[in-house]
C-alpha cells in the first residue's frame, strides 16, 4: 500500500527538492517513452480524471481502490492547489523515476514504479513531499507573516562572534512552545551527565505516567528505564510520559537553573517547570478553581500550590476533546519563550550538548528526508497542540556553517494548520542550507 501510506506521510511531512522552472525538462539520461507517458498519466489523475483502472495495475488497484486513491488526491488538492504542470522526469531506469510536479501552491516530487512488461502500468507510486513556493528568506518570511495569529521566527548564525541574525520576525514576542520545552530537560539532562552526577545508563523507575503523545504511557508502571531510553523518547517522539520522569528525576530547581543559564529573558515564565500531566490537568472544567489560584499566584506561590495540587490533577480528570479540538488557556497554562529564548537555548546546545545528545536530536528531522539530507547535521525538536506550534533546528551546512532556527506560530482563537507552517518552514531551511 505504498501510495496510501505515502500520502498519508506526505500530509503531516514535506520534503523538498529544489524549484524548477521548465516544463517535462529532461535530465541527462534518457527518459523511456513509457516513463513520460505514465508521467503524463499522473498529471491526468492529480486532476481527477477517472483513469485509476487503466493505468495502475492489480496490485496497486487491491491495495488503493480508485474511490480511496480519489479522497486523497482531493486532500493534497485542497492543500496544495490543482496540479498545473511536469516540471522534470528524473529516470532511474526505464520503469521507474521521480518526477516534480508544479501544484498551485509548491512543487510536489513523486517517485514512481512501472510493470517491467507491456502496458508498463504504474506498481507503485509514492509522493514523497512539497518544497513551498518562495525564491528567497524575506518572500517565505512574508507568507509565515501572513498566516492568521502571531508569528515569530528567528534564525542566526550560531559561529560568528556576534551570532549574526540572518532573519527575523517578532523575535521578542513571548510565545506557548508546547513540547519544544523539552529541549530545557535535555540541555539540563546532558549537562549532569557531563558534570559527572549521571549517566546515560542509569535506570530509573517510569513514572509519574502522563497521556500520549509516545508510548511509555501503556508500558508497566515503574517500569525500570535509562535515562538514555527516557530522553530518546522525549525527543524522538515528544514521549510526555518519559518526559514527566525525567523532570522528577532531575529537579524543578536544576531545571529552573538551565533555563536561566540558556539566556532566557524571563526565566519565572518558566516557573514552576509544569509537568505534561499538570499543564493539562490545570486546563480541565474539573479543576477550575485549583486553576484560578494558580493563575493568580506569584512563581513561588505557584510552586507551593503545585505541590498541594498534584495528587489531584490525575489523568482520569482528562478530557482529551479539550486538548485536541481547539486551542485552550494557551496563553495562561504553557510553556513560554520568545524566538530570542529558544536561539538562546539552541545556541548553548550547539556550544556545550554531547555528541550524545546531539544524536538524540538528530533522529526525527520533523520533516521529509530530502531536506535534512542537505545537511551534515540535522538536529530538531518542535511542539504542538491546538492553537501552538513551534519548530527549533540546529543545523550544521555541508560547508560547516551552524545555523540556529526557531519558527513559532500561535493562535488562541483557532486550530493551526500544520501543513501550511512546515511547508514554509521546509523551504526555509532548504533556502538556509544553499546559502
Amino acid at each position: 500500500m505504498r501510495f496510501l501510506f505515502a500520502f498519508a506521510l506526505c500530509l503531516l511531512s514535506f520534503s523538498t527538492g529544489p524549484l524548477l522552472s521548465s516544463a517535462h525538462a529532461q535530465t541527462a539520461v534518457a527518459v523511456s517513452a513509457q516513463l513520460s507517458q505514465r508521467a503524463d498519466d499522473v498529471m491526468r489523475l492529480m486532476r481527477g480524471e477517472p483513469i485509476e483502472a487503466e493505468v495502475f495495475d492489480e496490485n496497486f488497484l487491491n491495495a488503493v481502490p480508485p474511490v480511496q486513491f480519489r479522497t486523497l488526491v482531493q486532500q493534497v488538492t485542497a492543500q496544495h492547489g490543482q496540479a498545473l504542470a511536469i516540471l522534470t522526469i528524473d529516470p532511474r531506469s526505464a520503469n521507474s523515476g521521480t518526477i516534480k510536479i508544479s501544484f498551485e501552491k509548491s512543487v510536489g516530487t513523486v517517485n514512481i514504479d512501472l510493470e517491467a512488461d507491456q502496458p508498463h502500468r504504474i506498481s507503485g507510486l509514492f509522493l514523497t513531499g512539497f518544497a513551498a513556493a518562495g525564491g528567497s528568506v524575506d518572500e517565505v518570511l512574508a507568507k509565515i507573516d501572513a498566516l492568521p495569529g502571531r508569528q515569530g521566527v528567528l534564525i542566526r548564525d550560531l559561529d560568528s562572534p556576534e551570532r549574526e541574525t540572518i532573519a527575523a520576525l517578532d523575535p521578542d514576542g513571548r510565545y506557548a512552545i508546547a513540547s519544544a520545552v523539552k529541549l530545557y530537560i535535555l540541555a539540563e539532562l546532558d549537562r549532569s551527565i557531563q558534570a559527572g552526577e549521571r549517566q546515560w545508563s542509569d535506570v530509573v523507575p517510569l513514572g509519574p505516567k502522563s497521556h500520549p503523545s509516545g508510548i511509555t504511557q501503556n508500558w508497566p508502571d515503574r517500569s525500570p528505564v535509562t535515562l538514555h531510553t527516557l530522553a530518546t523518547l522525549m525527543i524522538s517522539v515528544s514521549d510526555n510520559s518519559a518526559t514527566d520522569t525525567l523532570i522528577r528525576v532531575l529537579g524543578r530547581n536544576e531545571l529552573a537553573a538551565i533555563v536561566a543559564a540558556t539566556g532566557h529573558h524571563n526565566p519565572e515564565d518558566l516557573r514552576p517547570f509544569l509537568m505534561t500531566r499538570q499543564a493539562s490537568a490545570l486546563k480541565m472544567p474539573v479543576h477550575a478553581d485549583r486553576r484560578a489560584k494558580f493563575l493568580t499566584a506569584s512563581p513561588a506561590e505557584r510552586e507551593r500550590l503545585l505541590e498541594g495540587f498534584d495528587d489531584a490533577l490525575t489523568l482520569d480528570s482528562l478530557d482529551f476533546r479539550l486538548l485536541t479540538n481547539k486551542p485552550n488557556y494557551i496563553d495562561q497554562l504553557e510553556w513560554f519563550a520568545t524566538p530570542s529564548d529558544m536561539l538562546g537555548l539552541l545556541g548553548y546546545l550547539h556550544r556545550y550538548a554531547s555528541d550524545e545528545a546531539k544524536a538524540l536530536l538528530a533522529i526525527n528531522p520533523g520533516m521529509g528526508p530530502d531536506a535534512a539530507q542537505k545537511w551534515d547535521y540535522f538536529g530538531y525538536k518542535g511542539g504542538s497542540e491546538p492553537g501552538v506550534l513551534s519548530y527549533n533546528f540546529l543545523l550544521r551546512s555541508k560547508s560547516g556553517k551552524s545555523y540556529g532556527v526557531s519558527v513559532n506560530w500561535n493562535d488562541a482563537d483557532q486550530s493551526l494548520q500544520e501543513s501550511e507552517l512546515l511547508t514554509l518552514t521546509t523551504r526555509l531551511v532548504n533556502l538556509l542550507a544553499e546559502k
